[in-house]
Parts: structure tokens; C-alpha cells; sequence
């Protein structure tokens, strides 16, 4: 397994759990990947930018991760 998926997989899941780091993200993704030492290829980074295009979009998923999940304590934030 590639450093990508791992890499990836962590960036999802601080993402879904760390209001303050969702907030960079999707303001600046290629600015808050360099920051916190993300490295991903073009192709990913545009995925990556497509996917955070809707902040009211991902702060809902966010905050319906967080009720059904981290409520329940099946995740530790």
C-alpha cells in the first residue's frame, strides 16, 4: 500500500473532526497541505479542491460525522 491512501485517510479524518483545520482546508487547500506537510500529487490536490469547492457542504457532512459518530464515542476527537 502506497504513503497516499495512508496520507489521504488522515487528511479526511482531521478533517471531519477539526473545525479549525476544515476551515484552512477549504479556504486554501494547496496553502494548508504545504503548512501541515501533506503531499499529494496535481490530480489529488484537484480532487481534493473539488471536493471542498461547497463549504456548507462539507460543514454539514462534518457536523453529521460528528452527532452520529463522535457523540456516540465510537471515535476519538
Amino acid at each position: 500500500m502506497s504513503a497516499i491512501p495512508s496520507s489521504l485517510q488522515q487528511l479526511v479524518g482531521r478533517a471531519l473532526i477539526d473545525t479549525e483545520f476544515r476551515r484552512s482546508l477549504v479556504s486554501d487547500v494547496r496553502g494548508t497541505l504545504a503548512k501541515e506537510g501533506f503531499a499529494f500529487d496535481d490530480v489529488t490536490i484537484a480532487a481534493i479542491e473539488a471536493a471542498t469547492k461547497d463549504p456548507e457542504r462539507v460543514r454539514s457532512f462534518s457536523d453529521t460525522f460528528q452527532s452520529q459518530f463522535l457523540a456516540r464515542g465510537e471515535y476519538a476527537a
